[in-house]
Parts: C-alpha cells; sequence; structure tokens
C-alpha cells in the first residue's frame, strides 16, 4: 500500500500501479466487512466505530493543514488552501490521501449495522444496506460504489459461513492471478477482472502464508496487526519523500529510493504509534492502543 503511493514511483510505474490499485485496497476492504461482527451490542458498536471515526477526523485535519502550508515545499501532489467550511467538507464529503479508506468503512459499518439491527437481518438486510449505500455514493463524492462493492462481499462471506482463508486459499491463485493480468484491458476495482484480481490475490496470501518460513509469516502478520497505524500515518510521511529524492539520482529506476522510502515510513509509522501509546494520545483518539508488539 505504501509503495504504490509514492509519487515519483508511480509516475515511473503507472502501469503496475494501475494494476495493484485494482485489488490491494479493495482486499482490504473485503476482509473488513468479513471480519465485522454486526450482532455486536450497540456500546461496542459505537466504541469500535469511534475508534474509526475520531482518528480520520484528526489526521484528515492534520493531513490537510499541513499540505495546506507545506505542500509547495515538499512538491505534495495533495492541496488545501480553503477555510473552516471547506475543510469540514473535505472531512464529511470528500477525503484526500489514503484517509478515504476510514470514511469509507465508517459509513458502511454503520449503515450496515443499523440496517442489520433495526430493519432487517440476513440477506435482506445486507440487500437493504447495499442500496442505501449505493444512493449514498451518488451524493458523496468520497464514498465509491466501487469500494462498497467489496465491503459488501465480505459481509456475504461471512453471513455465508464462507471461511475466506480456506475457501480462498489455492496454490494455482498466483497463475489465476497473473493470467486475469496477462488477458485484461481494463484495470478498474468495478469490473470482473477487478473482483478476479482480489480473490486470487487473496487466495495466493492465505496459500504463501502456509509455506514460508514461520519467522517471515509471523513479521508479515505483525505489520498487518499494524495496518492502522500505518494507514493513520503514512500519509503524513509520504508527502516529505520528494524532498531527499535527489541524493537518488543515480538510480533511473527509482527501486533504491522507494525501496529506503518504504523501510523509513513505516519504521515511522511504528514508531509513532509507540509514542501515541506511551503518551496515552491512542487511548484518546481511538480509545484503544493502536501498537500492536511482534
Amino acid at each position: 500500500m505504501v509503495a504504490f503511493h509514492l509519487g515519483l514511483f508511480n509516475t515511473k510505474y503507472p502501469h503496475a500501479c494501475q494494476i495493484v490499485y485494482t485489488f490491494h485496497m479493495s482486499g482490504f476492504l473485503l476482509i473488513s466487512g468479513y471480519l465485522f461482527s454486526v450482532n455486536k451490542e450497540p456500546k461496542k458498536f459505537l466504541k469500535s466505530i469511534y475508534g474509526i471515526v475520531v482518528p480520520y477526523i484528526v489526521f484528515e485535519i492534520v493531513y490537510l493543514l499541513g499540505v495546506g502550508m507545506l505542500g509547495k515545499f515538499i512538491g505534495a501532489s495533495n492541496t488545501f488552501d480553503g477555510g473552516a467550511l471547506t475543510l469540514l467538507s473535505n472531512i464529511a464529503f470528500s477525503p484526500t490521501g489514503t484517509y478515504w479508506y476510514l470514511h469509507t468503512m465508517a459509513i458502511c459499518l454503520t449503515v450496515y449495522y443499523i440496517v442489520n439491527r433495526y430493519v432487517m437481518k440476513g440477506l435482506s438486510g445486507i440487500l437493504i444496506s447495499s442500496v442505501i449505500l449505493f444512493a449514498l455514493s451518488i451524493g458523496i463524492v468520497g464514498l465509491k460504489w466501487e469500494n462498497i462493492i467489496y465491503f459488501i462481499i465480505g459481509i456475504l462471506f461471512r453471513n455465508a459461513n464462507f471461511v475466506i482463508n480456506e475457501r480462498l486459499k489455492s496454490s494455482i491463485s498466483i497463475l489465476c492471478f497473473v493470467l486475469i493480468i496477462v488477458f485484461s484491458n481494463e484495470f478498474s476495482r468495478d469490473s470482473i477482472t477487478g473482483i478476479g484480481l482480489t480473490l486470487t490475490f487473496l487466495g495466493f496470501i492465505f496459500d504463501l502464508k502456509d509455506r514460508i518460513p514461520k519467522l517471515i509469516s509471523n513479521f508479515i502478520s505483525y505489520i498487518g496487526r499494524n495496518s492502522l497505524a500505518i494507514v493513520l500515518f503514512s500519509p503524513l510521511f509520504t508527502v516529505v519523500t520528494k524532498i531527499y529524492a535527489p541524493f537518488f539520482a543515480f538510480d533511473d529506476s527509482t527501486i533504491l529510493w522507494t525501496l529506503f522510502s518504504l523501510f523509513l515510513i513505516v519504521s515511522l509509522c511504528l514508531s509513532c504509534a509507540i509514542l501515541f501509546d506511551k503518551l496515552s494520545l491512542s487511548r484518546i483518539i481511538g480509545g484503544k492502543n493502536i501498537y500492536a508488539k511482534l
């Protein structure tokens, strides 16, 4: 996720980034929908939604104000030069950077929970939630149907007791993944290609997890458990990576710059998560600690 949001890498390898954009966040949305327990009590739901909404608002404000004041100096691709009303409008309707994921999840989870608890459960509840979310996507710029689809697929899998880490896992998933890329002309989330790439990539990851050494598997799981910290903090550090890019001018491929930036950003994200936990800021902002130990 981090590597493919780096501007220079994106510019150098636009086709690769387009392919990755087709499935990487889609997988997160699908898994988020699958893991969501809709039958929790209102108090527990409000606590979990607090842990999404408040961090989203806080970090979106920090990010927008940051690019507004320093965007031109650091060469940020996103800009912000509006006032308080524009800021509120961005938060409610048009999130900037990777924070759209938290914005989308907050809305999807809330709609599905309310419908399931107070209107109708099961497949009918999922259908009603889908219609409501589709209607909202028309009026809310940052809420895109192409992303909602994957949340819905996730909750459908859970409703059907479809154990994704077992049923999707296959040793030929990577072959199917490559064939889809080779024979596809269009790469977008709201397409059969997008769904196919997302499902086959997840199948490959689930299969790979059982084949790689346990030490590597544990490290990957560690990064996965800290994905919220990376989502929250990475945009704040991604925007400054262009500053030191001239020092890597000798590498025309930008691979070394990308690897260094990836290591730096992830390290800083984890360090910030640890610091926020120690200062109790995590509990204030998200209701719980952000950092997950190795």
